[in-house]
């Protein structure tokens, strides 16, 4: 397998196997972050105006309009994460923060179930669909200067966010610094090169179509991110996943190469979650965290704790 060394004086050095290329990148198991990415890496000011000026604009035109439609079944999956912060935790309340908060769907579960809640945002339209919702949002991107004023919180909350930054460390190590000791970090990204991605490129010769490099510079799997989590202050308490969608793909339903498909799909998983949920959350959790066991399932949910204070 070739190997490929890149540096840069904002990044820093990298090394590793070429896994494979595309759009003329190459995506490398780098041996110096322990989990894979993309090189060259973005530069920083590229990095802020996709996600200022275009990603909701052009890359998720339609992502707020389903959002809405989508927010029963989204509540589900929030309701899940709030139970098992609040297993960790040992209360049911607290000071929550969701990093990239989007249109505020995270916040406004929790708000409903009492959380007192605070969302950082870099997109204008997402940031103002949340805060049409009635929601505390500080718009602009994560960084020392943001997180100087936000006070400490008892849970943050990262969804669908570390696979986009360049440097995800950092932005952990960042995160940490606002737990209260013993407070809890939940990190949600896409479950990439697992066996059941592995299995439709070997059965039905299909690309390796999740990989996405004009946005997705980093890609996880459970080992990789715990790994990371655990290597930036915390300690690794959970796992859980979501709906494998690669299994419509392996029954030869290819949503991937058709957009209403994909949404009809999207549907039948959602009436599974609410239905399973209406009849025993517990039962979701069990399912979902035994398929996480497994390294299956579309996203790797990671719940970790800052270490508490001793003596």
């Amino acid at each position: 397998m070739q190997q490929r060394e890149w540096s840069s004086s904002v990044y820093g050095e990298h090394s590793g196997s070429v896994l494979l290329s595309k759009n003329g990148v190459e995506v490398i198991g780098c041996t110096s972050c322990g989990f894979t990415h993309i090189v060259p890496l973005p530069t920083p000011e590229t990095q802020e105006s996709f996600y200022k000026d275009s990603f909701y604009q052009d890359e998720k035109a339609n992502y707020l309009d389903e959002a809405d439609e989508d927010f029963a079944w989204k509540a589900v999956e929030c309701k899940l994460r709030y139970s098992v912060v609040s297993d960790i935790l040992g209360k049911e309340i607290g000071r929550v923060l969701d990093i990239g908060c989007g249109p505020g769907d995270f916040l406004k579960v929790g708000q409903e179930l009492g959380w007192d809640c605070t969302g950082v945002e870099p997109s204008p339209i997402a940031a103002q669909h949340a805060r049409a919702r009635g929601l505390n949002i500080i718009e602009g991107f994560f960084s020392a200067e943001t997180a100087g004023s936000l006070g400490q919180f008892d849970f943050i909350h990262l969804s669908e966010v570390l696979e986009h930054v360049a440097e995800p460390r950092e932005l952990l190590v960042l995160a940490e610094k606002l737990l209260v000791p013993g407070g809890v970090l939940c990190v949600s990204t896409p479950n990439d090169f697992n066996p059941l991605q592995h299995a439709v490129v070997k059965t039905l010769e299909k690309p390796s179509w999740w990989v996405v490099p004009d946005h997705h510079l980093n890609y996880f799997s459970f080992d990789s991110l715990s790994g990371l989590i655990e290597g930036s202050g915390y300690q690794v308490k959970r796992k859980l996943t979501n709906f494998p969608m690669e299994l419509f793909l392996l029954m030869g339903q290819d949503y991937t190469a058709d957009p209403k498909l994909g949404r009809q799909l999207h549907t039948w998983r959602k009436t599974l979650d609410t239905n399973l949920a209406s009849a025993s959350m517990d039962m979701l959790k069990t399912l979902y965290g035994g398929l996480a066991d497994m390294n299956m399932g579309r996203l790797a949910i990671v719940f970790a704790q800052k270490h508490a204070v001793v003596g």
